[in-house]
C-alpha cells in the first residue's frame, strides 16, 4: 500500500471528492482505494455529512501517525531507500542551484586559501534578480563533537522554523516553492 492515498486523510478528515482532486485521480479510483484502507483498519468514517439523498462519509486516519519498520519497506538496503527518495530531491535541488548560477552570470569557481586549506566554491548572489531568497553551500568541516551538538541543534530548530513557515503559507497565494534541503552528519571518512 502506497503512503500515496493515505496521506490526504492523515491527521485530518477529508471527503472521497477531496481526497481524489487532492491526488489528481478519478473519484472511482480514490474510492476503490479508500475502501482497502478501511480493511486494513488505517482509516475510520470519521463522521457523517448529511445531504439531500445519501450522506456524505468523511474519513480519517485511525491514527495520526505511523512508524513503518524498515523490514516492512521494498528496499533491499537503507541506502537503496535514501538513494531512491533522495533523487528527485537532489536533482530539482541541483537544477535550481544551476539556474541561480546562470542567472547571476557567475558561471566560474572562487579558488582561495582558507585557514591554510585551500578551496572552491562557486559565488551564488544573496538573491535572484527578482530578489527572492538565495542560500546554498556545501562542505565538510573538521568541528569537536560538543561544538557540532550545538551547532546541529541550531540547524534542527533553523529546518523546524521553515517548515512552520512553509505550512502556515501553504493556501497564500503570494506563497512561493523554495527547496530546502538541510544536514548536519558525522562524515564516515578517516580523520585525516
Amino acid at each position: 500500500m502506497k503512503k500515496t492515498f493515505l496521506s490526504p486523510f492523515l491527521a485530518r478528515d477529508r471527503r472521497v471528492s477531496d481526497a481524489a482532486a487532492e491526488l489528481g485521480c478519478s473519484i472511482n479510483r480514490m474510492l476503490y482505494q479508500v475502501r482497502t484502507l478501511l480493511a486494513a483498519g488505517l482509516l475510520h468514517i470519521a463522521h457523517e455529512e448529511p445531504r439531500a439523498g445519501r450522506t456524505i462519509k468523511v474519513y480519517r486516519s485511525v491514527h495520526d501517525a505511523y512508524f513503518v519498520p524498515f523490514g516492512s519497506t521494498p528496499y533491499d538496503t537503507l541506502e537503496q531507500r535514501v538513494t531512491v527518495q533522495g533523487d528527485p530531491i537532489w536533482a530539482g535541488l541541483i537544477a535550481a542551484y544551476a539556474d541561480a548560477l546562470r542567472r547571476s552570470d557567475r558561471h566560474g569557481h572562487l579558488i582561495r586559501r582558507v585557514d591554510g586549506a585551500v578551496t572552491t566554491t562557486d559565488q551564488l548572489p544573496d538573491t535572484t534578480p527578482n530578489g527572492q531568497a538565495l542560500f546554498w553551500s556545501d562542505s565538510t568541516l573538521m568541528i569537536r563533537d560538543a561544538d557540532a551538538r550545538q551547532l546541529g541543534e541550531e540547524v534542527r530548530q533553523w529546518y523546524e522554523r521553515a517548515q512552520m513557515m512553509g505550512a502556515s503559507a501553504r493556501h497564500d497565494s503570494t506563497a512561493r516553492r523554495y527547496l530546502c534541503l538541510a544536514a548536519f552528519l558525522p562524515s564516515q571518512q578517516i580523520r585525516s
